[in-house]
């Protein structure tokens, strides 16, 4: 037993440290990249990356009692669901080989908590989420490339949020409830490039998986609860100005829920639940400031599936976010600080199921303190605004470490 293991290990230090002529994963800056791809560097046969992402949260004596939580699932586990001052965290972690210069593999795993209650963890346990397992394959250069397996939504650019520590800020935003579904998903995807000097590019990325059947990371399943597809894409347009102007348009429709004669006529399992998303997003970069913004609009259709019932609302979903580095190249102590300021705003029209508009918006600020180029200090006060007046702005610390 003491043998097998000890091959074991050996095997995992001659992977770790095998270097192999190969080309890394991202060859253009105008390449599309995964939520994730900072944290992949395939340039070794065998390739570790992760992060640990610690959170202190202030006291808010009526944070649970509001409905802003749940809208932009998942990513408020990153933050205590709780009224009290406490502790929370998230861990990842990205293993990724690059077979040949043409072939590679990727998994990315995630260690959250589930204040839900649901799955094997239990209230508030540690759950293991994968959110990319998928074989890569690069047709003909960069004008096409395929991965198959379990990988992230290419719908906007709200999805990079869910990661905790390259949020700029703790908290999810709010108007990333107006993509209505979990943002991962099984089956096919392909992307690609065309550039032009070094200023101008487009990138292109489109996926057609499994579907979803719930609002949230529940509806992430291992199996494909019925017939429907989803489809996913983004074009991304680099108009003249190199990687300093991003402009990105997003489409995807799918369906949610198939209807169940056995519920209430009242509740939205009881029809077909379908949904279509238009999305655009810019990143801008000058030399003032950082901006990183977007504009969610989904529509959601109902349908009685005994009757010829159709109904359908709108969500509506708007974030700005604005930045800047201070560099300090000779301090020790403190590599950069970065000033925030993010604003963001969330509509939910009224319908035959919701007798009341909902209308949400946060307005967020704070300090990010880069240590070095793999530790960072942030602190955000977080401004909470709703239809009810609840006490609920929470002030929020965290620290995280990369490697």
């Amino acid at each position: 037993m003491i043998f097998k293991h000890t091959r074991l290990i050996t095997l995992l230090i001659i992977m770790s440290s095998t270097m192999v002529c190969a080309q890394n994963i991202y060859d253009s800056k105008f390449q599309w990249k995964m939520p994730g791809g900072k944290y992949i560097n395939p340039v070794s046969f065998f390739s570790m990356h992760g992060y640990v992402n610690a959170v202190f949260a202030g006291p808010s004596p009526q944070w649970t009692a509001s409905n802003f939580n749940g809208l932009g699932m998942p990513g408020q586990v990153l933050v205590p669901n709780t009224n009290n001052s406490s502790f929370q965290n998230d861990e990842a972690l990205w293993i990724s080989s690059e077979l040949t210069a043409n072939t590679s593999i990727l998994m990315e795993l995630h260690l959250v908590a589930s204040p839900s209650g649901t799955g094997m963890a239990g209230p508030g346990g540690l759950t293991i989420v994968l959110t990319e397992a998928n074989a890569n394959w690069k047709i003909y250069k960069n004008y096409a490339n395929i991965s198959v397996g379990t990988f992230w939504s290419p719908f906007g650019i709200h999805n990079q949020d869910w990661l905790g520590a390259q949020n700029l800020f703790s908290l999810m935003p709010l108007a990333s409830g107006a993509y209505p579904t979990h943002y991962n998903e099984k089956g096919i995807r392909l992307d690609g490039l065309l550039s032009h000097g070094e200023n101008w590019g487009l990138n292109y990325v489109m996926s057609l998986g499994n579907g979803y059947d719930a609002w949230d990371i529940s509806g992430y399943k291992s199996w494909d609860m019925n017939e429907n597809k989803t489809f996913n894409s983004r074009v991304s347009v680099f108009p003249g100005f190199g990687e300093n102007l991003n402009i990105g348009f997003s489409y995807a429709n799918g369906l949610i829920n198939e209807g169940d004669t056995l519920s209430s006529i009242n509740s939205s399992t009881y029809y077909d639940l379908s949904f279509n998303s238009i999305g655009i997003d810019l990143k801008a970069t000058t030399k003032f400031v950082e901006l990183r913004s977007y504009a969610i609009l989904t529509q959601k259709n109902y349908q009685s599936p005994v009757s010829r019932f159709v109904a359908n609302d709108n969500v509506t979903g708007l974030m700005c976010e604005m930045s800047k580095p201070i560099e300090f190249k000779e301090n020790k102590w403190c590599r950069s600080i970065v000033p925030k300021l993010r604003w963001d705003y969330l509509l939910n029209d009224k319908n035959f199921l919701v007798s009341n508009a909902v209308e949400l918006s946060t307005i967020s600020f704070g300090m990010n303190f880069h240590i070095n180029k793999s530790f960072n200090f942030s602190v955000d006060y977080n401004v909470l605004n709703e239809i009810d007046d609840f006490n609920n702005n929470r002030l929020i610390t965290r620290v995280s470490a990369e490697f």
